[in-house]
């Protein structure tokens, strides 16, 4: 009889452990899925060349699998909701500040900003590369500078618990940034604008990872008034309307609490500027606010901290704000002589400052080798 059972039990284990597979086979999740968490999915492995890419390889076949089995959703909904009881609030990839502000744990973001997180190699080969990038494009006339949007683990240190907070440690924004000017590089450290401005009230969401209007406000000043531009400064209290309520997150949806979770939030009160339209198709296309007025034309290389925010702002004040994601480094070089920018803007955030191995702007090769 109890042989009987072990079984039964066995082929329900089975089948439970099958299903997901079988499903990742005929549908996986899409990649909108993984992109609601506030990150990029995985990308393939690529071919090993070396040793060390053999050596690296379970792992990116790892991360790419995760982020791509079958019913992915329904069985990350279901072990929150056995882990909240179980193991308290937050969970594995959220941790629960004081007051209840939510923080990004994955790709170590929060170790990140602790300063416990140091990738020496991999920020020396960002610095390397971002700085040919601004060589290429000095070469073609066009003004280069790079901005990082911090962490909100970076910003709210105080509303971490003590192991997360950073003691005067270095961190790879500091390495970054001192990396880049040895090259050459102009940069902007948006950290001390983006921090005074929490005096007028949050500059990041409390159940996301990205910051609010106000945030984003900070940082477009300290890039205008870095590049030369102080005229384009932007007064919050004049471009925030009036506080609504916003529900949700993404950091609360990745503990299943979006449907509960709101805060107070003041969105744009900025006066229509020219035509908005998408440059390309895709998840993150490129895209342009054409503000039909002669000036200067910027191109902004980010990621979602920049995406919404900072066109609206930039169309204020010049003839066209074009937006790239900057694909972790392999955006597509071509789009630089098809939007013809004068200055280009490089932002991708603090979590995402270092590039995907080997990766690289496509259509670059070329370029880089005239230059030798």
């Amino acid at each position: 009889m109890l042989l009987s059972h072990r079984r039964y039990f066995a082929a329900l284990a089975f089948v439970a452990l099958a299903a997901p597979l079988a499903v990742g086979v005929v549908r996986p999740d899409g990649a909108a899925s993984v992109l609601k968490e506030g990150r990029r999915p995985a990308p393939a492995p690529s071919v090993p060349e070396s040793l060390a890419g053999l050596a690296d390889l379970p792992g990116q076949l790892d991360a790419y699998l995760k982020d791509r089995f079958g019913l992915r959703q329904a069985l990350l909904h279901a072990y929150r909701q056995i882990a909240k009881p179980m193991l308290g609030f937050g969970g594995t990839s959220v941790l629960i500040g004081r007051n209840g502000r939510m923080f990004y744990l994955g790709e170590d973001t929060v170790r990140q900003s602790a300063g416990l997180l140091m990738r020496d190699q991999k920020v020396s080969e960002a610095a390397g590369l971002v700085a040919e990038v601004g060589a290429a494009l000095e070469r073609k006339g066009i003004r280069f500078l790079v901005a990082v949007p911090p962490n909100s683990a970076t910003i709210y240190q105080d509303e971490l618990p003590v192991w997360a907070q950073n003691r005067g440690r270095d961190t790879e924004y500091d390495l970054l940034l001192r990396s880049l000017r040895a090259r050459g590089v102009e940069t902007v450290d948006l950290r001390p604008a983006v921090a005074a401005a929490r005096a007028g009230g949050d500059v990041y969401y409390r159940h996301d990872t990205h910051w609010t209007f106000r945030g984003a406000i900070a940082a477009f000043n300290a890039v205008a008034a870095a590049d030369g531009h102080p005229d384009w400064r932007i007064d919050a209290e004049s471009a925030l309307a009036p506080p609504i309520v916003r529900k949700g997150g993404d950091l609360a949806r990745m503990v299943g609490v979006e449907d509960s979770a709101t805060e107070p939030a003041r969105m744009w009160d900025l006066p229509p500027v020219g035509t908005a339209r998408n440059l390309t198709e895709g998840l993150t296309p490129d895209a342009e606010i054409d503000a039909g007025r002669p000036g200067p034309t910027v191109l902004i290389l980010g990621d979602s901290f920049t995406a919404s925010y900072f066109p609206p702002l930039l169309a204020q004040h010049v003839a066209r704000a074009v937006w790239m994601h900057f694909q972790h480094c392999a955006f597509d070089w071509g789009a630089i002589d098809r939007y013809r920018p004068d200055e280009v803007w490089w932002m991708p955030t603090e979590r995402a400052l270092t590039c995907d191995p080997g990766a690289r702007p496509l259509d670059f090769a070329a370029e880089a080798a005239a230059a030798k």
